[in-house]
């Protein structure tokens, strides 16, 4: 009577920055980035009936949390996704 749940990268949309005459602590600097994961269920005992269960998750990615923010933490994000922002937000 377990569920787990398997996440894997189902696509990555990268967009061009909005305004190149911002200040560089605007978002609108920087390129963003959307990511599209797939949860994937599983299930036992009397949560079988999950198994095969897909949930789509969506995420969009600034390189700040705000305007004049800290940097947006993508740790706990995929290595593929962290090894992106990484390169666009260098």
């Amino acid at each position: 009577m377990a569920i787990s749940s398997t996440k894997t990268v189902q696509r990555v949309e990268v967009y061009p920055l909005q305004d190149s005459s911002a200040d560089a602590t605007a978002n609108a600097k920087h390129p963003t980035m959307m990511v599209v994961y797939e949860n994937t269920l599983s299930g036992t005992g009397s949560d079988a009936h999950l198994d095969g269960t897909v949930a789509t998750e969506v995420k969009h990615l600034n390189k700040f949390v705000s305007d004049g923010g800290s940097a947006t933490d993508v740790s706990g994000e995929d290595a593929l996704v962290q090894t992106i922002c990484g390169a666009i937000w260098a």
